[in-house]
């Protein structure tokens, strides 16, 4: 796996704060997105994904059932830290994130998850 891979990802997470800082500046308090909330998933997103990308590129390429694992275990583990994340959110914060905001980040863990199956896709060649 070479280092051209995470391009696609640093795009991601470049564009994602530089939409969401402008849309901060430009739209303020009047939405329904908690803006900080979706920079904080965001942020967590890129470093889980870029812990995987350093994962998957130590593992053993010829190894299928290995790779299979580690795409697990690495789905297993971003599902509990945003679990946990989530779980801490709600203890200190009493007021609700909103539905807007959850699909935002939805949507953002769909496109990362995207982008390291693609990964996986490539390793073998």
């Amino acid at each position: 796996m070479s280092r051209k891979q995470l391009i696609p990802i640093l795009f991601l997470f470049v564009l994602t704060n530089t939409i969401l800082l402008f849309s901060q500046s430009y739209f303020g308090v009047a939405t329904a997105f908690k803006f900080k909330f979706i920079m904080v998933v965001n942020l967590m997103l890129f470093s889980l994904s870029i812990f995987n990308f350093i994962r998957l590129h130590k593992m053993n390429a010829n190894q299928p059932s290995a790779m299979v694992r580690s795409v697990m275990v690495g789905t297993l583990l971003k599902m509990v830290i945003f679990a946990s994340a989530a779980l801490v959110y709600a203890k200190q914060t009493k007021v609700p994130v909103g539905f807007p905001t959850l699909l935002t980040s939805m949507g953002l863990y769909l496109i990362y998850t995207w982008l390291e199956i693609n990964w996986t896709k490539t390793i073998k060649q």
